[in-house]
């Protein structure tokens, strides 16, 4: 029984993986039938090849089913990326999904502590006092009240206890760095989603397609980020569509200091957070509204134009600069806190 995956490792080696053969592989991981050595080698096997849509596809069944969902919104986004850009910026989807959430627009997160980088967005939340829920009716209360909540991953896919310790020791991004933001428990139709290649951009805007979430956007950002940069250029993608490029600077922005971005621990994260929602202006500041004018152009996804994402970005300057968006995060820290 727990060499059930070992004959799959030979064939992920060998790019030989298709979406049938990459779900009967994760059903035996994601069942414990496989030995942390077993699952190592076939990780490493796969990546070694490059992830395709199928077998993202075969893997997303399996993880599904197993999957313990919340019930949310219809009109529920999330803003959680890939991670593994190896950069080691500071949490920007988490800052920007404060700010959406303000305007009005549900937002289901979904997200891990940190495997592959610095800080996750689990950890800089609890660096800002909010705690952690577990219950899915407390998280569709929470949501429903206050207009967010945020998922850990862990709570909502226990499967991946087979599999933590493994991407821990390996230290290297996988095929799970992928599929973390298509879990969301709360099965968004929409979302904003940085990767870390255009490789990956390719792939999910393939995989977005299939799942009928058309109103998304994939980003690979400039010089290498995934998230949508202050600088370089951004190549922007949605579900069947072209890839755009944007520049910051088409909408204004301009002569950002890159090195503001850089992330820390959880608790230096956390303070930049709180920094840039309590009036200090910096490039953590613009990269957060620019990520946030392009969340709040999901529905629009068909016809992005600089003066949409200049119209959304100063809706969510207005949001951060009149403190809306620290009061987003004061009531997730009071909800959670009072539970």
């Amino acid at each position: 029984m727990m060499n059930d995956l070992k004959k799959f490792i030979a064939p992920a080696y060998n790019n030989e993986m298709d979406t049938e053969m990459t779900s009967e592989a994760f059903n035996v991981i994601m069942s414990g039938n496989a030995t942390e050595g077993q699952i190592g080698a076939y990780l490493i096997a796969l990546q070694k090849n490059g992830i395709n849509k199928n077998h993202v596809l075969g893997a997303l069944k399996v993880m599904q089913e197993k999957m313990i969902k919340v019930k949310v919104p219809d009109n529920s986004i999330d803003t959680c990326g890939t991670g593994g850009d190896g950069i080691g910026s500071l949490n920007v989807s988490t800052a920007t999904a404060f700010v959406v959430a303000a305007t009005g627009i549900p937002i289901a997160k979904h997200g891990n502590k940190a495997l592959t980088s610095k800080c996750g967005s689990a950890d800089v939340l609890e660096a800002l006092n909010i705690k952690l829920i577990a219950d899915p009716f407390q998280l569709e209360n929470c949501i429903n009240e206050i207009n967010i909540c945020f998922m850990f991953a862990p709570n909502h896919h226990p499967a991946m206890k087979y599999v933590g310790k493994v991407r821990q020791e390996i230290g290297i991004r996988t095929i799970f760095n992928m599929l973390g933001p298509l879990l969301n428990p709360g099965n968004i139709q929409s979302q904003i989603v940085g990767v870390y290649s255009e490789d990956v951009q390719k792939i999910y805007g393939e995989v977005l397609l299939k799942l009928k979430r058309k109103k998304s956007i994939i980003v690979t950002g400039g010089n290498g980020m995934d998230e949508i940069n202050i600088n370089g250029i951004n190549k922007i993608l949605t579900p069947g569509g072209n890839i755009s490029t944007f520049l910051a600077s088409s909408i204004g922005i301009i002569n950002q200091d890159e090195r503001q971005l850089n992330g820390g621990d959880a608790l230096y994260n956390a303070s930049r957070i709180k920094d840039i929602f309590s009036g200090t202006n910096d490039a953590f500041y613009e990269i957060v509204l620019l990520n946030s004018a392009f969340a709040l152009s999901l529905n629009d996804v068909e016809t992005l134009t600089p003066d949409m994402i200049k119209e959304k970005y100063l809706i969510a300057k207005q949001i951060v600069d009149s403190g809306e968006a620290m009061n987003k995060l004061n009531q997730l820290i009071n909800y959670t806190q009072g539970i």
